[in-house]
């Protein structure tokens, strides 16, 4: 692990709720789950959301860049419906993060700026930003960002262009910028020990959990490994 503070666990969804609902922006989630409606094809994606916060996972990010303002706040909605205490963030929309009460904005690498969204969205929000790069991982910490989501680490079909940057990258990252780190692409069941173990504070994950046969299953397996059970 690397020599910086690390941020207190969220253990459990409502720990979350409790600390937004107190006005204090609660601790960043270690397992987030990134949707893709494209991936969903046997069941609706807020079903298998649902099983996912039913089971335990951390965050649920809305990211569907294929939607509009009024098809995203319709999808945000759905989902807001069935997570419970599970904290909603929204992808690139500060617009349809405030309308739907979200727990936070994610802002694509380059995208508005962090004071804004901070602004849009109130103290008790998160406000987290994409990066690939260390240069991109401090220019963010020094927007005064609450988490990055760092990839792409492995292999992915979801960015079949893009080489992956590797465990090194997380090192690097983690041990220059005292945020939490989320890494991003190619997570399963099968590295996230290592890529925790090389300094991030959490993993992001689609295809693991959403194309899994049993969703639920799947994020009690990957919380096990983040919790330490699985070792």
């Amino acid at each position: 692990m690397n020599g910086l503070a690390r941020p207190e666990c969220a253990s459990h969804p409502a720990a979350a709720s409790d600390a937004a609902a107190a006005g204090v922006r609660p601790p960043v989630p270690r397992l987030h789950l990134i949707t893709n409606r494209a991936l969903c094809r046997e069941h609706p994606q807020a079903a298998i959301i649902s099983e996912a916060a039913r089971a335990g996972i951390g965050a649920v990010q809305l990211r569907e860049k294929d939607l509009g303002e009024v098809g995203l706040r319709r999808e945000a909605e759905s989902l807001r419906a069935v997570l419970g205490d599970t904290p909603l963030i929204v992808n690139g929309s500060l617009e349809v993060a405030r309308a739907v009460g979200a727990a936070g904005v994610h802002l694509p690498e380059g995208a508005s700026s962090v004071a804004a969204a901070r602004a849009a969205l109130g103290p008790p929000g998160w406000v987290g930003r994409s990066v690939h790069s260390m240069e991109g991982a401090r220019e963010a910490a020094e927007e005064g960002a609450d988490y990055l989501i760092l990839g792409t680490i492995f292999a992915t079909a979801s960015k079949p262009g893009r080489a992956p940057a590797g465990l090194s990258l997380v090192t690097a990252v983690a041990g220059s910028v005292a945020l939490p780190i989320i890494a991003i692409g190619g997570i399963d069941e099968g590295n996230v020990a290592a890529t925790l173990a090389a300094g991030a504070w959490g993993v992001a994950v689609m295809s693991g959990v959403l194309c899994a046969p049993e969703p639920g299953r799947a994020v009690v397996r990957l919380r096990a490994v983040i919790e330490g059970e699985g070792r």
